[in-house]
């Protein structure tokens, strides 16, 4: 049954690369956005480091899974925002994303040893669903709260199995209060009480990242 739903791929691209997955490690930086860092990318970035397995549909689309340990902070005292009563607040936080993700290339991904069409180098686009889990040291307790991951990349294919690649994703939280760790840091839950602020100004993070991936489990062979 796999073999006949796997002949119209090949007949559609050609011979496909003889491997459908990658297994990679990745490294780079995560930095904030939210009440204490309202637009500056990359402000103040911390180190960030993962792994994630993708499963390549066919040459133009992909889906990944991707674990990544990451950390933010901030600090009111760098913008020139003005909080009520002149507040100001500082915050630093570690914390897990697991991220589920839909790729989509530019061009056909793949050896052009093994289909004629395709690229060794694509850029790409993906939006997924994520989970970020946390130590809320305020509260005193675990949490976790889902997020919509996003963003741009480009992968390059080298000769054999291996796979290289940088992107840059937007992680839009669904709270306010990613940012709060203490009680000084409380300011940044909803600042200026706005009845929108649940909709509007919720916290983000985002993570740039450079990986390395190797291909792993064969393709069957299918003629076309």
């Amino acid at each position: 049954m796999a073999t006949l739903f796997a002949c119209p791929l090949f007949a559609q691209y050609g011979r496909l690369d003889q491997y459908s997955c990658e297994l990679g490690l990745q490294g780079g930086c995560s930095f904030y956005l939210g009440d204490a860092n309202p637009n500056a990318p990359f402000h103040t970035p911390r180190p960030s480091f993962g792994g994630f397995f993708r499963y390549n549909i066919n040459p133009r689309y992909a889906l990944k899974l991707a674990v990544s340990r990451n950390g933010v902070k901030g600090d009111t005292r760098d913008f020139k925002n003005r909080f009520p009563n002149n507040a100001e607040a500082s915050f630093k936080r570690n914390f897990l994303d697991v991220s589920a993700r839909a790729e989509f290339n530019f061009f056909d991904y793949g050896l052009p040893a093994y289909n004629r069409d395709c690229k060794w180098f694509s850029p790409y686009i993906f939006v997924g669903i994520g989970l970020t889990t946390y130590n809320d040291e305020y509260q005193d307790m675990k949490r976790k709260t889902v997020n919509m991951p996003y963003g741009i990349g480009v992968k390059f294919k080298f000769k054999g199995r291996f796979n290289a690649g940088v992107e840059w994703s937007l992680h839009t939280l669904f709270i306010d209060d990613f940012d709060v760790v203490d009680e000084e840091s409380a300011i940044l839950d909803n600042p200026y009480k706005s009845a929108t602020s649940k909709w509007k100004h919720n916290d983000k993070y985002s993570i740039a990242m450079a990986y390395v991936s190797i291909d792993i489990f064969r393709r069957g062979f299918c003629h076309r």
